[in-house]
């Protein structure tokens, strides 16, 4: 589903004012509705779907979810049934990525925070089993479609990204993502060993606490690791995240978010967003000003432009 490889290019303009050199990974440029780097997870979770003959997939997040709104467009594009459980009571008129839910036919469940942190199982289970008893076949996505065989669809995205940069005679230091439940960065980390490549995988940390990303990431990339059969072993220390820009906390922007989204816009024509790619920038602009990212830098751009729009009015305050 995915439209790959996606570009490597230089932000020339903001590499100037950062003091760095830095690079994009164009993971926005994935197609299938902007879905950027949850369809590459998604070809994989809806692979085994398919296998297993289910007709309807079940997820969870959000009410501005990227991962949601990739999961009912993809769920569009294979004539499958798509029910998302969301975090936040109804809105009178939907907007960014809600907007896109609806617009695909995507069913919406509605449930509280308190929940969504301690009763999400049983939400997801009780709307397979309301499925099945209306004769369907349901298959539950996890949210952020991050378990070890999503984080698998990020293998090609690492093996692309080399290539481009042997190409480009391109030695980066490191890659950066935004980081909220964990996959791409697992994936990414798998791959890199995978691929025997030199290269940091680092977390910018937009939902949890450093320790609480670390854990989840280290989970996932255990899984995979079991899941495959692969003869490598993760060490306490490999796991890079940094928490200095979680902000107000997860789906929470202020100024500093917003300008730099701004500066991203005007110097470059890229466009971020609010809950991820923004943070992670103003990460990756804050740490190569105090010169803790020396060398080239690559800036994992997952998407997620839908973002933007809930926010809109912020922009200007």
């Amino acid at each position: 589903m995915a439209h790959t490889p996606t570009p490597l290019e230089r932000l020339s303009r903001l590499s100037r004012l950062c003091g760095g050199d830095i690079w994009v990974k164009r993971d926005d440029l994935t197609g299938l509705g902007l879905s950027g780097n949850k369809v590459r997870k998604l070809e994989v979770l809806f692979a085994e779907a398919v296998e297993k003959g289910a007709d309807t997939v079940i997820t969870c997040g959000g009410a501005q979810s990227n991962h949601c709104r990739a999961t009912a467009v993809a769920a569009a594009r294979l004539a499958m049934k798509c029910i998302l459980v969301l975090r936040q009571s109804e809105t009178r008129v939907p907007d960014g990525n809600l907007f896109i839910d609806k617009l695909v036919g995507a069913d919406i469940v509605y449930i509280t925070g308190q929940d969504y942190k301690l009763h999400l199982n049983e939400c997801l289970t009780a709307q397979a089993e309301q499925a099945r008893a209306a004769g369907r076949v349901p298959y539950i996505i996890p949210e952020g479609g991050s378990n070890p065989l999503g984080a698998l669809g990020m293998l090609e995205c690492m093996l692309e990204l080399q290539k481009q940069c042997a190409k480009l005679k391109l030695f980066p230091r490191r890659i950066v993502a935004a980081s909220g439940s964990g996959g791409t960065h697992a994936g990414l980390y798998v791959a890199a060993r995978l691929l025997n490549w030199d290269i940091d995988v680092v977390s910018i940390a937009v939902c949890y606490d450093g320790k609480e990303t670390r854990r989840r990431i280290a989970e996932i990339v255990q899984g995979m690791i079991e899941l495959r059969n692969m003869n490598f072993t993760l060490g306490e220390d490999d796991i890079l995240v940094i928490d200095r820009y979680l902000g107000a906390g997860y789906a929470q922007a202020g100024a500093v978010e917003f300008e730099i989204i701004k500066e991203t816009a005007q110097n470059e024509g890229l466009l971020l967003d609010p809950v991820y790619t923004g943070k992670a920038m103003h990460g990756i602009k804050a740490e190569t000003l105090a010169g803790r990212m020396p060398g080239a830098t690559i800036f994992y751009h997952s998407g997620g432009v839908f973002g933007l729009f809930p926010f809109k009015e912020r922009f200007w305050d």
